[in-house]
């Protein structure tokens, strides 16, 4: 009896530590892409591009943790029916996301370094997909577990 009950508690505390987790990691991308976006947006009012660069390289660096999120299988997803979709397997989804925007980041990082002529629309176009992403992981927080 005693023994059932450890185990009971065991899983529990698992369960709220790994979706404190899951918080903890979505919440963090939320911010960095807060951040990156308002560093850009006040590089541009300002015309101040080391704020435009510093919000490139926090989109860049945001892109690193997911990759490393991704490599390392920080989330497990748990078995469902057909119907639902999990929460781990947006945020897993979501993740992907910012891997392939972090690919989208070095390329206009590129497109800077060489002074090519599309690097303030590329440097739009990825405020406009941080902001997609931001509003993507803020709908993933907002579900029940």
């Amino acid at each position: 009896m005693f023994a059932e009950k450890l185990t009971l508690l065991y899983l529990i505390i698992f369960s709220v530590m790994f979706t404190n987790t899951l918080l903890g990691l979505t919440s963090i991308s939320q911010w960095a892409l807060f951040l990156g976006i308002t560093l850009i947006i006040f590089g541009w009012i300002e015309k101040k591009e080391k704020f435009v660069l510093a919000g490139q390289l926090i989109f860049l660096l945001l892109g690193f943790l997911a990759l490393n999120i991704i490599l390392n299988d920080k989330i497990i997803i748990p078995q469902t029916d057909a119907i639902k979709v999990s929460k781990e397997l947006k945020i897993l989804i979501y993740f992907k996301s910012v891997v392939l925007f972090m690919g989208a980041v070095i390329l206009s990082l590129f497109m800077r370094l060489f002074k090519v002529r599309f690097q303030k629309v590329s440097a739009y176009i990825l405020v406009f997909f941080a902001v997609m992403l931001f509003f993507m992981v803020f709908s993933i927080q907002q579900m029940p577990n």
